[in-house]
């Protein structure tokens, strides 16, 4: 039988392509060969179709070269995003905010004044509410206006320059300021200078007219050109507006009051709540205002929440009408049994770094008597991400505005090829989701910021009266710790790109598997916690101090894992009880239950590295030295690409370098016969 002659050369073509192989000659080496060779090719062709955006896994395994070129691709984008995102979280805080507020705490809280031999004012020592007004009178005030200038026509306070003052060891550089005789205050007030050097002592009589107030006082140095009266603190920091007294009260009879005992207390007066506030229409002449018309926020303190309005006065800017002021307030008795918070607060604005500050200094009076001294003090920038004036900072702002556009870009399109439910299953990819929402979080919060600060800016301009900042101050806080957030997420994800070494990978199997079993130890972790804290709060409350309430006894028992307790207080509380609550403690959960996690997490480890978890050997290391030593062969031999020696494997390297196949049981050798001996056919005719 004669075979027919093709009568076309496509003809002749493909009965040559049809031509029969023989199985004998195809080896399991060669199939697997040509199996990569025909993946390969489809993955080329398939990229020759325009953008295909990958599809989106929670690890990257590096085990073929497409990985490896997806995975470092990608990881370098993030990379980058990584850092520009932890600059940016980092500019949230200006670098000198802790000398900043670690200056103003030292100046009124630890800073002491002796009025009398064996006689010390400090706000950290006040005990009672005598205190409270001495420490208002005698180094609030003082240290409030000897610290400051003032640009009027009237007499200037300015501060000699050999004055010093008694600390607890803390170095103040701001000298020791005078202050004006006052004819009720001038007896039995005394300074540590004063005693030590009669000579340190200042003039009454003394006008800072007599030479010029600017030049006295240092305002020529001080770029004020706005007209009224104007405060600067620490040469540095001006006053926005003068100091505000403020008290929160609760109402007579908020609690029941024995018939035994009216004779001593005709009245009853509770811790604050808000149902208990009290909102009379005036207090001993001071109006009552909502926290809406006083543009406060709520103070939480050691005892409880104060979410309400209060009775407020505000001071001025010279020291004698304060001292005349709180000399008033005393006699009346503005503070009494109703009181429960009474503050000083007061807002500086400090050009040279371009930032805010708040401060607030309280004294809580619990229902027990007596006052509990605290402070707040909070810094906030002045600029925002639109408003920076660093160019640098407002390059870095952009390109991270850039990267978060494409980050959302390739979240819409994954999202829209599978569906919400099936892609929150991995917690990668929620960590994305709440990345982006944190970053469209910061940009409204910008943007709200820069409107704020212009706002409060003309508000200072045209009111000469105390400026709150309250709301400024407690969403920066809140947008610190959204960024805080942000930056540890993100840097989470890095988990994702870190599987190329055997340790990694067997690191995040383990803590994957593990999940599914830390929930159930972490209820028997917290039945315990929450058993052991009540117990200790009834048993040490009254006299240890990591029990005084539930929840910091909670906290407490989990330190005591970190071996963080004071024992001695245990003992010391109760002698019998004590001990035993301890040992029992230590045994049940160091002893038992962690050491039952440690077994838990080291039995997963072993059974990932017996289980030998499917997945092939990572080729990155390889696949970068290969790249490298291409790129090195480049530059050393001008430009010339590298000539490989023909070998016995010539075949195999010729089937490994040529990606286009034409059907399954088509040979390596065949393609590159066809091409030498049939330049008519096209590369389409031989795909097909």
């Amino acid at each position: 039988m004669t075979s027919r002659v093709p009568e076309s050369p496509h003809e002749q073509t493909f009965g040559q392509a049809d031509l029969p192989v023989g199985q004998t000659q195809l080896t399991p080496k060669d199939k697997k060969r040509r199996k990569k060779i025909s993946d390969a090719s489809k993955y080329k062709r398939k990229s020759r179709a325009g953008f295909i955006l990958k599809e989106k896994t929670s690890q990257i395994l590096y085990t073929t070269d497409e990985e490896v070129v997806d995975g470092l691709t990608e990881f370098g984008v993030f990379l980058i995003f990584l850092v520009i995102t932890s600059m940016v979280t980092v500019s949230v805080r200006h670098p000198h905010t802790f000398h900043f507020n670690e200056k103003i705490t030292k100046l009124f809280r630890f800073r002491e004044r002796i009025m009398a031999p064996s006689v010390v004012i400090s706000f950290d020592k006040l005990l009672t509410v005598p205190d409270w007004w001495d420490y208002l009178e005698n180094h609030f005030v003082i240290t409030l206006g000897g610290g400051m200038t003032i640009s009027t026509t009237g007499t200037s306070i300015c501060p000699p320059t050999n004055l010093t003052t008694v600390t607890d060891g803390a170095e103040n550089e701001q000298p020791r300021s005078g202050r004006q005789e006052d004819p009720e205050l001038s007896d039995g007030i005394f300074d540590s200078a004063d005693r030590a050097d009669n000579s340190d002592s200042i003039d009454p009589n003394w006008n800072t007219r007599e030479s010029g107030s600017s030049e006295a006082c240092g305002a020529a140095a001080i770029n004020i050109t706005a007209p009224g009266p104007h405060r600067v603190l620490l040469q540095e920091n001006l006053m926005l507006g003068p100091p505000r007294l403020r008290q929160m009260r609760v109402r007579s009879g908020s609690c029941y009051t024995n018939k035994v005992f009216a004779r001593f207390f005709n009245s009853c007066y509770s811790g604050f709540t808000l149902a208990d506030e009290d909102k009379t229409a005036m207090h001993k002449g001071t109006p009552y205002q909502t926290m809406s018309e006083l543009d406060v926020t709520p103070i939480w303190t050691l005892l409880t929440l104060y979410a309400g309005g209060g009775y407020s006065i505000n001071l001025t800017y010279n020291m004698d009408e304060n001292l005349k002021k709180l000399n008033k307030l005393k006699e009346v008795h503005w503070l009494d049994r109703g009181s429960r918070l009474c503050l000083v607060e007061f807002n500086l604005h400090n050009e040279n770094m371009g930032v805010f500050q708040i401060v607030k200094l309280m004294v809580e009076i619990p229902p027990t008597g007596g006052a509990m001294p605290r402070t707040q003090i909070q810094t906030v920038n002045k600029f925002s991400f639109f408003s920076d004036r660093s160019l640098t900072m407002t390059v870095i702002h952009i390109f991270w505005y850039i990267m978060v556009f494409y980050y959302t870009f390739s979240f819409v399109t994954h999202l829209r090829e599978s569906s919400c439910r099936i892609y929150l299953k991995s917690i990668l990819h929620i960590i994305d989701v709440s990345v982006l929402l944190l970053c469209y979080l910061a940009i409204v919060y910008n943007v709200w910021h820069t409107f704020k600060v212009k706002s409060i800016i003309s508000k200072a301009q045209m009111n000469q009266g105390y400026l709150s900042l309250d709301v400024l101050c407690l969403c920066n806080t809140i947008y610190g710790k959204m960024m805080a957030i942000l930056d540890c997420l993100v840097w989470i994800k890095i988990f994702k790109f870190i599987t190329f070494n055997k340790s990694l990978f067997q690191f995040t199997a383990t803590v994957k598997r593990s999940s599914q079993d830390l929930p159930g130890f972490s209820l028997i972790f917290g039945i315990v916690c929450m058993t052991y804290a009540q117990v200790g709060h009834l048993l040490f409350g009254t006299e240890h101090p990591d029990f005084r309430n539930y929840v910091t006894a909670f906290f407490t028992m989990i330190r005591m894992i970190l071996g963080d307790f004071q024992y001695k207080l245990m003992g010391q509380a109760n002698r019998l009880l004590g001990p035993i609550f301890f040992v029992t403690y230590i045994v049940i959960v160091v002893f038992i239950l962690l050491n039952m996690v440690i077994a838990m997490l080291i039995g997963t480890y072993k059974s990932v590295k017996t289980e030998d978890i499917t997945r092939g050997q990572s080729i990155l290391g390889s696949y970068v030295y290969k790249k490298l030593s291409a790129a090195l062969y480049w530059i050393t031999h001008c430009r010339r690409k590298p000539r490989f020696r023909p070998d016995n494997d010539g075949y195999a390297n010729a089937a490994e370098e040529e990606t286009e196949v034409l059907r399954e049981n088509t040979e390596a050798t065949e393609p590159s016969y066809f091409k030498d001996n049939r330049p008519g056919v096209t590369e389409e005719e031989l795909d097909r």
